[in-house]
């Protein structure tokens, strides 16, 4: 009985070769989106899953205090891991890291060749252990037994030293510490948050042999037992304040855990998450939430068009109705053909989500590779989601063919209550409600990113390159490389910083003179030349940082910005130039100059106070050049600039980065986000195009015999494509108008995580429905117009 039911099936779909494809490629496009969407989805929840103790490892995060705006950290004392270890008994472990000179970035040289490499951690042994580190040289236990050791990931030993064994070779970074190959580790997960290829042993640095309570600048992973309770370990951890910390220095109110699996997804609001490998949980919600509505929409489609199909196969199923076929059979005929048509839909999803894959990753910013679709788990997921479109999309179809009279079939009558049409205009308006939302989504979000492009940020990002100079070790070359940049041609100007805005900045406390309470925290950066010129910074008062000082110069000389002028209870910038200020760097500081304020991070985020500052011997080292260039050919001035390098440090790598490209890193899940929407709202208003052309095919189909008698009394193309298109019209409107403020919600929402955001302008919800309607009256017009033209005789007549 199957097999006919399977042959009968496959015959109409034959039979309606149109509708057929239609219904094929309508849900086709919509499993292929879905596939790619619901494969990334599940990449990005499956991070830091994969380690063996994953389930009681987790992060401490700590939460400043008031002046520091409350925030949560996810970098602490390095005090914190070794007290938790000793006074808390349910701690199995420890493990910090720390970015070497606190960049991660470093010249190596190893086998007499340079890389230059961006992700080099200390750490302590205990890490291996931790994360279940696999060697495939030496032993991890041993890897850090001896002082300057150095263990590096497979890919890298590969890259540096070939198919040659690594164990006990030499590596030389930024040409001052030379260190011993004690080990050779698999490479970390890509789907992990850790990735560094290069771990230096904390042990051997000042970073993990003084232990203290101030610099917050480690991140601390434990281990605990399994019978632990996370939310006792945060209290006895955050009673460590009270127990070791002195009040004066208690700029942290408590500490918490974050379990190893929200690492990734859940640290969109930590300062400094330690890892460029950030995922949003919003953003995997949108992700699935967009699946999920593609495939329903889809499912919608398909009745739609069946609905319209089936008019043409009414007399044949009032015949086997006549001849005695049950409700429930005629039922099962209909579920399977929609059974054979998903099937193929989701073959043919599935081909074409490979051959678009490549696409996607570049839209989405991902690395999915083909056998991640062909996972068994996908495979799994897309059995279900035929069974879901086999029993939603054939059940409309189904139940309205079984339920009607045989006589209403054989004569061609299919009518349908009111119910039934409420269903189905609700089904479209709700189609139309997802598209215009997202198109609305669309042109706001292009209109805040591009707000963030135009924002004067305070200062001029364009045109700047910034070069790190650890691996210079001597003044001497110090002077000619920096001497020798500023005598090309396109070099507008340069200066020594210790960073460049918001990456790396120092924290410290701001105090008006006398006073000893919470005060304001601020950034700075040690400076050597014309910040102001290399930067574009707005100077109010006052001048630039002196590049020069005289030997026996013990003043630091300080650029504010209006924050830190305005606390120090300057009114007028120029009042606070020369005004001598204590701060951490030196109680004998100067205010040399007032700028206005920038801002030094996304924004998303308030202006702070800023301070750039110039002393002989800086607390903090100088770490970049900052080169401003006004020459439209980069490529070969940068390679000038590499020269000089190459021919001055030829034992050290060189490297760069444009300032503007460092910036847009900031908003990174933004444009994802942005990308996303924008891809997949146009597909969803093809999809929802598609089933409203079926929608428009059944009405015409059901209405022809008036289209004909108003033909035959003399009415215009015009009237009928209008009669016809009228009631659409309705629909698409009601569902701006649900739209609107539906969207308007949404997006104000995801707005507010802007500090600095655009106002929502009226016109982007006119828009959004006016693409809707147009798009929407083109699919219907074809329809409309192609019954307005049909032959009255054609209609009118029984048979």
């Amino acid at each position: 009985m199957i097999k006919n039911y399977f042959k009968i099936a496959w015959r109409s779909l034959l039979k309606n070769r149109f509708f057929s494809l239609l219904n094929i490629l309508g849900l086709a496009v919509s499993l292929t989106v879905a596939i790619l969407l619901i494969t990334y989805g599940r990449q990005e929840l499956s991070f830091n899953r994969q380690f063996k103790q994953e389930a009681n490892i987790y992060r401490v995060l700590m939460q400043a205090t008031a002046e520091y705006n409350h925030e949560k950290w996810s970098n602490l004392p390095n005090a914190v891991g070794p007290t938790m270890l000793s006074d808390i008994p349910e701690v199995k472990a420890f493990a910090r890291l720390v970015r070497l000179d606190f960049t991660g970035f470093g010249s190596v040289n190893a086998n007499e060749k340079n890389f230059f490499e961006k992700n080099i951690y200390l750490t302590d042994s205990s890490f291996f252990d931790i994360f279940d580190v696999e060697f495939t040289e030496g032993n991890k236990q041993l890897a850090f037994k001896h002082p300057k050791s150095v263990v590096i990931s497979a890919s890298k030993k590969e890259n540096m030293f070939g198919n040659e064994p690594a164990l006990n070779k030499k590596l030389i970074i930024n040409q001052q510490d030379t260190l011993t190959i004690s080990g050779v580790f698999q490479d970390l997960p890509q789907n992990s948050s850790f990735e560094s290829d290069i771990f230096l042993n904390m042990m051997d640095s000042w970073m993990g042999k003084n232990v203290h309570w101030s610099n917050a600048s480690y991140y601390t992973f434990c281990l605990l037992n399994s019978n632990a309770n996370p939310k006792d370990i945060e209290q006895k951890t955050t009673a460590f304040i009270e127990k070791y910390v002195p009040k004066d220095r208690q700029y942290y109110t408590n500490f918490f855990l974050q379990p190893l699996s929200q690492v990734y997804l859940h640290s969109q609001d930590l300062r400094d998450n330690m890892s460029t490998r950030t995922g949003s949980i919003d953003a995997v919600k949108t992700v699935f939430i967009l699946a999920m509505l593609i495939i329903f929409i889809a499912c919608i489609n398909y009745m739609n068009l069946a609905t319209a199909r089936s008019q043409k196969n009414a007399k044949e199923v009032g015949v086997n109705k006549v001849l005695g076929a049950h409700r429930s059979q005629i039922k099962f005929r209909f579920y399977m053909e929609t059974g054979i048509l998903s099937f193929f839909s989701i073959c043919l999803g599935l081909l074409l989500a490979t051959s678009v894959l490549s696409v996607f990753n570049t839209i989405i910013g991902t690395n999915i590779h083909v056998a991640q679709l062909f996972s068994l788990e996908n495979i799994g997921i897309a059995l279900l989601i035929w069974l879901v479109i086999t029993l939603v999309g054939g059940s409309y179809p189904a139940f309205l063919m079984a339920n009607i009279p045989s006589l209403s079939l054989m004569k061609n009558i299919i009518t349908q209550s009111n119910i039934a049409q409420y269903i189905r205009k609700g089904l479209v308006v709700f189609q139309f409600t997802c598209s215009i939302v997202l198109i609305i989504g669309v042109i706001i979000i292009s209109l805040q990113m591009r707000h963030v492009a135009d924002k004067d940020l305070g200062y001029q990002p364009s045109n700047i390159v910034t070069i790190p100079i650890r691996s210079i070790n001597t003044m001497d070359k110090f002077n000619t490389i920096k001497q020798s940049i500023q005598n090309l041609s396109g070099t507008a100007s340069i200066a020594t910083l210790q960073t460049f805005p918001g990456f790396g900045e120092s924290g410290k406390t701001m105090h008006r003179r006398g006073e000893t309470n919470e005060g304001l925290p601020v950034s700075t950066s040690s400076s050597r030349g014309p910040v102001v010129s290399a930067l574009g910074l707005h100077l109010l008062a006052g001048t630039d940082l002196p590049e020069e000082l005289a030997a026996t110069d013990s003043t630091c000389y300080v650029l504010v910005n209006e924050v830190v002028s305005a606390y120090l209870g300057y009114e007028n910038p120029q009042d606070a130039v020369g005004q001598r200020i204590p701060t951490e760097m030196s109680p004998n500081s100067v205010i040399k100059g007032v700028v206005r304020n920038f801002n030094f991070t996304s924004l998303k985020e308030a202006v702070g106070g800023y301070i750039y500052y110039r002393m002989l011997r800086p607390n903090e080292s100088y770490r970049y050049f900052l080169v401003r260039y006004n020459t439209d050919n980069v490529a070969p001035y940068v390679a000038q600039i590499q020269q000089i390098f190459n021919q001055q440090l030829p034992d050290a790598a060189f490297d760069y980065q444009f300032l503007d490209e460092h910036i847009k890193n900031y908003y990174t899940a933004e444009s994802r986000t942005n990308n996303i929407i924008t891809s997949f709202s146009m597909l969803t208003i093809f999809i929802a195009c598609l089933g409203l052309f079926g929608l428009a095919a059944f009405t015409a189909e059901q209405r022809k015999k008036e289209i004909g008698v108003r033909k035959v009394l003399g009415a215009s193309i015009f009237k009928i494509v209008r009669l016809l298109s009228g009631n659409f019209v309705s629909l698409i409107s009601i569902a701006l108008l649900i739209a609107i403020p539906l969207g308007w919600w949404v997006f104000s929402g995801w707005l507010q995580d802007f500090n600095d955001k655009i106002t929502i302008p009226w016109w982007s919800f006119a828009l959004a429905g006016g693409f809707a309607i147009g798009i929407a009256l083109m699919t219907v017009g074809y329809q409309a117009v192609k019954a307005a033209k049909a032959n009255p005789v054609d209609s009118l007549r029984d048979e």
